[in-house]
């Protein structure tokens, strides 16, 4: 049993000064030019024990900025949206509950997090501060049933049956499937598959489900770190005139490397990446996306972590996409093509794990 959380206060500089204070485009530091309370979470999880047959629960609460942005795209079903939507759903952080038996299968339902992607909604345990376009372009959580099963402790398949793309509520009446494989030959590396086929849209045939792949590998030691990924994507539009094909594609490169210290530590990070929106599918903008963050991570103490991070975003579009000074309309006039912004964070983390090894 482990019980935890963290809260997550930052400052941004942004070179563009938006008059909204909206960093466009994430979910995880979604303010930039003021004091934010960014994100706070409360966790209690039980884990499997190998070799038994284990019960699993987990369930955190949130709040904050991070958490409003996170369901800013939930559906409102029932009658005038009274029963579900983004003010029931946004203090949830993850929900769920199963079992693994003592063979390694695994059986999962609820508000899970997905595993899609390099990093998580909780930017205390990335590498870098900020997230990469790729992961604000993908399902963050998914809502559903999780299938698993590990094979010689290195490979494990799964099998996800879930409401939809990032959705507690459910967009259409069909569920979606993720196939996942995962090689796990240390705890060192790690390499990841993840293959999506689902109606996103109201039409459910199958000539209009969207077609996903996301390839992913790392490999982390107590001194270095490095990861790679590559996503491809595909919406069959059959909603639009002539159902085109509206695609993109992403990739990006993690590196993580400690300068001092073992106890109270000093980590740099620097990622480049790209992001091919060719229809604007994912961000509603026909562009390319570059960035690249460089991240300085201290541990003060075990508990106290303080972060500094300059990042630099270009948008390929002609007509700009980065919100600046008073443009703050989507399509608007007056948007940057590009934008700097420089990130410090103070984060408290906590974890404390009880019980020993009894079932």
């Amino acid at each position: 049993m482990e019980v935890g959380g963290f809260i997550d206060v930052n400052y941004s500089y942004n070179s563009n000064n938006p008059d909204n204070h909206v960093y466009r485009g994430t979910s995880v530091q979604p303010r930039t030019g003021e004091f934010s309370l960014n994100h706070a979470v409360a966790y209690i999880r039980r884990d499997a024990i190998p070799g038994k047959f284990s019960p699993l629960f987990e369930f955190a609460a949130q709040g904050g900025p991070a958490a409003d942005a996170l369901v800013a795209y939930e559906p409102n079903p029932g009658a005038n949206g009274k029963f579900a939507g983004p003010e029931v759903w946004k203090h949830l952080s993850r929900a769920n509950i199963g079992f693994r038996s003592r063979h390694g299968t695994e059986v999962v339902v609820g508000l899970q997090l997905s595993p899609v992607g390099i990093g998580v909604h909780w930017s205390p345990y990335n590498w870098n501060y900020t997230v990469t376009w790729q992961l604000n372009s993908v399902p963050y959580y998914l809502s559903g049933l999780k299938l698993a099963q590990t094979i010689r402790d290195k490979h494990q398949v799964q099998l996800w049956i879930v409401n939809g793309w990032q959705l507690l509520a459910d967009n259409n009446k069909a569920p979606s499937v993720m196939l996942g494989y995962t090689f796990t030959p240390s705890d060192k590396f790690n390499l990841g598959e993840y293959v999506w086929i689902g109606p996103e849209q109201a039409d459910m045939r199958p000539r209009a489900w969207r077609l996903f792949s996301d390839t992913q590998a790392t490999y982390n030691t107590e001194r270095f770190g490095v990861g790679a990924l590559f996503d491809v994507g595909a919406d069959p539009r059959t909603d639009l005139p002539l159902s085109p094909w509206q695609m993109w594609m992403n990739g990006a490169v993690f590196t993580r490397w400690r300068v001092l210290g073992k106890l109270r530590t000093w980590d740099m990070a620097l990622r480049p990446e790209f992001f091919w929106d060719r229809d604007g599918r994912m961000f509603g903008v026909p562009q390319t996306l570059v960035s690249a963050a460089f991240t300085n991570n201290v541990r003060v103490f075990n508990n106290l972590l303080v972060r500094l991070e300059y990042r630099y975003d270009h948008s390929t579009s002609s007509t700009g996409f980065f919100y600046r000074g008073p443009a703050i309309m989507d399509g608007g006039p007056g948007l940057a093509r590009d934008q700097h912004t420089i990130f410090f964070s103070v984060a408290g983390v906590f974890a404390h794990r009880f019980g020993g090894k009894r079932g």
